[in-house]
């Protein structure tokens, strides 16, 4: 699967994606787009066909035609655990969703 992760994820959380879980994944701050307003950051997930992992629910809510995967920090371990568990909940949801449809996707 290909993630973007917005900025509110640790960096590292891209890094345990791409060499534990064998996922193409990057961090907004690893390609120049923090502080990057989000239709910018859709605008690249799109013509990168990458899936965006964001918190921004009500930000992206308007961004149809391209894959949203929500996830809420506060259903996350706080701290350097944080990294891990993301990494895990989107393996497993990519895993689950190979084939992923356009739109919103809360993995649990």
């Amino acid at each position: 699967m290909r993630f973007l992760l917005d900025e509110m994820f640790p960096r590292a959380a891209a890094l345990q994606l791409r060499d534990a879980f064998d996922h193409d994944a990057v961090h907004v701050g690893e390609v120049g787009l923090s502080g990057a307003d989000d239709v910018v950051v859709a605008r690249v997930a799109r013509s990168e066909r990458r899936a965006v992992v964001t918190e921004n629910v009500s930000d992206d809510a308007t961004e149809t035609d391209l894959v949203l995967v929500c996830v809420l920090t506060r259903k996350l371990p706080s701290g350097g655990a944080q990294a891990r568990a993301l990494a895990e909940l989107l393996d497993r949801w990519a895993t689950d969703n190979p084939d992923p449809y356009l739109g919103q996707h809360w993995p649990t």
